[in-house]
Formats: C-alpha cells, sequence, structure tokens
C-alpha cells in the first residue's frame, strides 16, 4: 500500500506540476497585448528625527517635492511569432492534366501579442521538396485566406489573398490554387513554396479590410513612448515558408506509333515499288497512363505522292476503308463523314478518325488502339 500510496502522490505532483507549465506556455504565449500602456510610480516616505515627512513621489527625470511626481509609463512591445505550416492529405497533392483551382492548403497560427495581418506570396520553385524533383510547372497560381464561406469552408476566390486581422492564438487556413497545364505527366512534380510576413498598424490598431505596413524590426535600446518590434521567430525573421509539392498522378501517357508494311506489289518482291499496296498501323498505346484518354481523334494526312485506297476491308456487309484492333470494327472515311460513322476524308487530303460526337474514341488505362488503312503507289 505505501508504495501505491507513493506513486498516486508522484501522479498528482506530476499532473499539477504538468497543468502549471501549461499554463504558464499560454501566458508566455499570448502575453501583454502590444500598446497597453504600463503606468507605475514609486513613493518614498521618511523621518526626519521623530517626525515623519511628507513622501515624495517618483519622476522619471527625478522629484523632490511633494506632490510633484510624474508616474514611469512604457508601451509594451509587439512580440511577432508565428508559424506556417503544410497541410495538405498526404505527402504531395494529387492533380491530374487540365485541372483547375487544385488546392494545396497551409496552417498559419498567429502567437504573437498583437492581432496581426500577414501578406501571402507563392514562390514557383526549381529545387525539390519532400525529395521530389522540380520537373514541370503549374500555372496561374493564387493565394487565398480562408473566411470559411466556401464548400467545405474553403474560400472562394474572391477572398482575401492576405490574412486580415488574425488575432492572438488565432488560427487561420491558407489555401494556393493552381492550374494543370494539359500536357503534364504522369509522375511530375511542380513544387511551390507559400510566405507569410508578418504586417501591423504602426498603433496596433485594428483595421479591418486593409493589409497593414511590412512590419521591421526596430534597432537599438527600448523607447517607451513607441510600440517597436521584436521578431520572436526562429532566426529572428518578419516572415516564415512552407513547402508543398503537386504530383502529377492521373494522366492518360499516350505512345504513338506508325509503320508502313508492303501488302503486295506487281513482282512479289515485298518492296514498296509502283504498283504496290502499302498498309499503315498506328497504335495509340496508353499501358503506362493512370487514366483512360477519351474523346481521342487521330488526324493523317494522305501523302500526295500516294492514293488513299478504299472498301479494302471486307467486313460482311460493306466493304470499309479502316480496321479497328485487326478487324474488331470498321469504318468508311468518305467526304465530311456524311454516313456519319465517325471516319472521314476533309477535303484537304486528310484522314480523320475518331468524333467527340458520332465516333468517341476511349484508349483506357492500360490499354492501346490499332488502326489500320492501306495506300497504293501509283504507275506513273
Amino acid at each position: 500500500m505505501k508504495t501505491v500510496k507513493r506513486s498516486l502522490g508522484l501522479i498528482i505532483r506530476l499532473s499539477i506540476l504538468a497543468s502549471a507549465l501549461l499554463l504558464g506556455q499560454q501566458a508566455l504565449a499570448l502575453g501583454t497585448d502590444a500598446g497597453v500602456s504600463v503606468s507605475n510610480q514609486a513613493s518614498v516616505a521618511y523621518d526626519v528625527g521623530l517626525i515623519s515627512q511628507t513622501a515624495i513621489e517618483s519622476s522619471p527625470t527625478g522629484n523632490s517635492v511633494p506632490g510633484s511626481g510624474v508616474p514611469t509609463v512604457f508601451e509594451v512591445d509587439r512580440r511577432v511569432s508565428f508559424t506556417l505550416i503544410e497541410t495538405s492529405s498526404g505527402p504531395t497533392t494529387p492533380v491530374a492534366p487540365g485541372d483547375n483551382n487544385v488546392i494545396a492548403s497551409f496552417t498559419l497560427v498567429n502567437t504573437s501579442n498583437a492581432i496581426m495581418d500577414f501578406d501571402l506570396g507563392v514562390l514557383d520553385l526549381a529545387g525539390p521538396v519532400f525529395g521530389n524533383p522540380d520537373t514541370t510547372d503549374l500555372v496561374n497560381y493564387r493565394v487565398r485566406a480562408a473566411n470559411g464561406d466556401g464548400a467545405g469552408g474553403v474560400p472562394i476566390l474572391a477572398d482575401l489573398p492576405y490574412v486580415d486581422e488574425l488575432a492572438e492564438e488565432g488560427v487561420v487556413e491558407i489555401y494556393v490554387f493552381a492550374d494543370a497545364p494539359g500536357t503534364v505527366l504522369n509522375g511530375e512534380y511542380a513544387n511551390i513554396r507559400l510566405t507569410a510576413t508578418a504586417a501591423d498598424d504602426v498603433l496596433a490598431a485594428a483595421t479591418p479590410g486593409v493589409l497593414d505596413a511590412i512590419l521591421v524590426e526596430d534597432p537599438g535600446p527600448d523607447d517607451p513612448t513607441e510600440i517597436e518590434t521584436v521578431f520572436g521567430n526562429l532566426g529572428g525573421l518578419g516572415f516564415v515558408e512552407a513547402d508543398d509539392s503537386y504530383e502529377i498522378i492521373t494522366a492518360a501517357a499516350l505512345e504513338i506509333t506508325k509503320i508502313a508494311s508492303v501488302i503486295s506489289d506487281p513482282f512479289g518482291s515485298g518492296k514498296a515499288v509502283p504498283g504496290a499496296v502499302i498498309e499503315y498501323t498506328i497504335t495509340v498505346d496508353n499501358t503506362t497512363g493512370a487514366s483512360a484518354a477519351v474523346n481521342v481523334v487521330i488526324t493523317d494526312l494522305i501523302d500526295s505522292n500516294v492514293t488513299y485506297q478504299t472498301g479494302v476491308y471486307d467486313v460482311g456487309v460493306t466493304d470499309s476503308d479502316i480496321s479497328f484492333d485487326s478487324g474488331a470494327s470498321f469504318c468508311i472515311a468518305d467526304l465530311a463523314d456524311a454516313n456519319t460513322d465517325g471516319c472521314s476524308l476533309d477535303g484537304a487530303g486528310n484522314l480523320v478518325v475518331g468524333d467527340v460526337i458520332l465516333l468517341p474514341i476511349t484508349v483506357a488505362s492500360g490499354a492501346s488502339l490499332t488502326i489500320q488503312f492501306q495506300v497504293l503507289i501509283p504507275n506513273l
């Protein structure tokens, strides 16, 4: 029982100590507000012989006349301290080609002894973040401080591009919006850095809707008549930075191959001589892509030295001009797609296969598409 009592007493004492430390840290974090005037005056009472004399009050410049003292007053200075951390889910922020308003999120906490504004800026980095090399760039970066007026508390683009009047111990979410070009590829990274810089009114007054002046640290000895600024962040800086990495993870990865094979020739030589028929095979490969490529349209300019061949693929109903995936599908490339099967000749020598409305072609992730057609080398 003695052991139990001793352990319980130790736990109670540790709990009391932890509570005291926590309260002390909170008091330190908040502190007395910047701009508070601290007024104090001393008085000296004394006797001469056995006779009490009138007390004399203190003065900053010295006083010897009773009733003529002046209080000693100073302004509490501004201690600037705050943190900024990246808070996007996961080690990177995923983005797909063509995505707009992709959001990287950050959290800013004001541990200063004043209500503060913070100027925000975003930098497109060229170096690594989280071990990820910067291999591409997003565009149209915009930064907004959350007012909680968008879906799920995410800010709308009309929100302020700076933090306005953040209370002591206040917390605010900050979002960087970016757009991804359609040309970015799987496995690429676009790295950014968000910077928050402390700003405040000279007199620490509230100025809602206005970004206050950027703060600079006051050098030299303390001036008791002014609110001066001391940077309490690590390194004595008036700004903090946090990085994030956008990762391209949902792109299609198309590789296009076109080969020519001799189907027949007048001499059985297998050579591309006049009178030979050549079959082109176009392969659209998405086997390494993470997403399907949709609305695929293939355009091929028929060389003027050869003649496009029609009706070469017999499918039992109508002889077709073009074969898909080794005969799985067929179509006829007529002028301006008069038969609405999604294959056409545009009048400028272009063979066009695929139409968003008539023949929407999709190449799934991990799959490929093969298209074949034939041309003749004329006998001149």
